[in-house]
C-alpha cells in the first residue's frame, strides 16, 4: 500500500510539470573586482553583470498532433542587470537594468531609470523618456517629435500610441521582444 502512494503521488507531480510551457533559458553571471586607494584605505568595488535569455519554445502548429514537429522560430527577450557595490557590506548599491526590443527590424534598449525608463538605440542614445503614470502600467512616452501613451501588452512588447500631426491620426508602434537572427 505504501507503494501504491509513492507511485501515484510521483505520478501527479510529474504530470504537473509536464504542463508548463517550455522555455529556453540561459543565465550568465559575471563579477569584476577592483581595488582602489581612496582616502589612504584601500576599497573593494564589485561589478556583477546578470544576463538572461529566454526564448519560448513552439512548434508549428499545423503539426501540433504529430511527434517531434519542427521547432518555429520564436522572440527572444534578452535581460541584462548591472550591478554595483562601492562598499564592503554584502549588499549592492546601485542596480540597472535593460531589455532589449525590436520595432521594424531596428534594436532597441530599455533601460531602468528612477521615473521609468529611458529607450535607446544605436543611432540616438536618447530616443525617449518613458515616464510611469499614476494609473499603473502605463507610461507617458517622450520622444524629439511627439509625446504619447506607451503600455506593455499581454504578451511583454510595449506597444507606443500617439497623434501624428502630419497624417492626422493616431499611429501605434509596437516594440517587440528581440527576434534571434
Amino acid at each position: 500500500m505504501k507503494y501504491l502512494i509513492y507511485i501515484c503521488s510521483f505520478l501527479m507531480f510529474t504530470g504537473l510539470y509536464a504542463q508548463e510551457k517550455p522555455v529556453d533559458k540561459m543565465k550568465e553571471t559575471k563579477v569584476k573586482t577592483t581595488k582602489t586607494k581612496k582616502d589612504g584605505k584601500v576599497v573593494e568595488n564589485k561589478v556583477k553583470v546578470i544576463t538572461t535569455t529566454e526564448q519560448k519554445v513552439t512548434t508549428d502548429p499545423k503539426l501540433k498532433d504529430q511527434r517531434d514537429s519542427p521547432r518555429i522560430k520564436s522572440p527572444i527577450k534578452v535581460t541584462e542587470q548591472v550591478v554595483i557595490d562601492n562598499d564592503k557590506d554584502p549588499f549592492y548599491d546601485k542596480m540597472n537594468k535593460t531589455v532589449y526590443y525590436k520595432n521594424e527590424d531596428n534594436p532597441f534598449a530599455f533601460k531602468t531609470s528612477t521615473q521609468g525608463f529611458i529607450i535607446s538605440s544605436s543611432d540616438n542614445p536618447n530616443y525617449a523618456t518613458a515616464r510611469r503614470l499614476i494609473t499603473k502600467n502605463y507610461y507617458l512616452l517622450t520622444t524629439d517629435t511627439n509625446y504619447g501613451v506607451g503600455y506593455f501588452d499581454g504578451e511583454g512588447n510595449f506597444v507606443y500610441e500617439y497623434f501624428d500631426e502630419e497624417e492626422g491620426k493616431i499611429v501605434v508602434r509596437t516594440f517587440s521582444s528581440s527576434d534571434s537572427e
